[in-house]
């Protein structure tokens, strides 16, 4: 190795030293910063409640069939349908993943169906939950 090639590495490897500590001093001043920070975190918080709402609707759905009542098998069905997809966008929001857009489209009318079978049964907890979860997460779905 030559003079002029080693005083070159040793630029750079001071220089290199220099700017980690500059970034090491910058990423320990204050809060630590998320180098990829969620994109849809409203939306995914959304989705995960309808799920919760959903499941429960759905418990008391079966409930009622195990009474040999079926007069909220379309509640059952729109709350099935529900729980699958905003458990689909709950994940892929997490993720920030590209297709969150589209499928939130989706989700909105399927939340909306579902408020719309909850508004039937305004005198059941769990369908007054789970139709103003599905409000929430469509209007947050629309914001997407």
């Amino acid at each position: 190795m030559q003079r002029r090639e080693f005083i070159a590495s040793v630029g750079t490897v001071a220089a290199f030293a220099a700017a980690s500590r500059a970034y090491a001093q910058t990423a320990g001043a204050g809060a630590p910063e998320e180098m990829h920070p969620p994109k849809f975190k409203a939306l995914e918080q959304t989705s995960i409640e309808c799920v919760a709402t959903g499941n429960d609707c759905l418990r008391h759905c079966f409930g009622m069939f195990s009474m040999k009542d079926t007069s909220m098998a379309e509640c059952a069905d729109a709350a099935f349908q529900l729980v699958s997809a905003c458990n689909a966008l709950a994940a892929l929001a997490s993720v920030n993943s590209s297709h969150t857009q589209a499928l939130a489209r989706t989700v909105a009318q399927v939340c909306d169906d579902c408020k719309t079978q909850c508004d039937k049964f305004s005198r059941i907890a769990a369908c007054v939950a789970c139709g103003d979860a599905c409000k929430k997460c469509a209007d947050e779905c629309r914001k997407a």
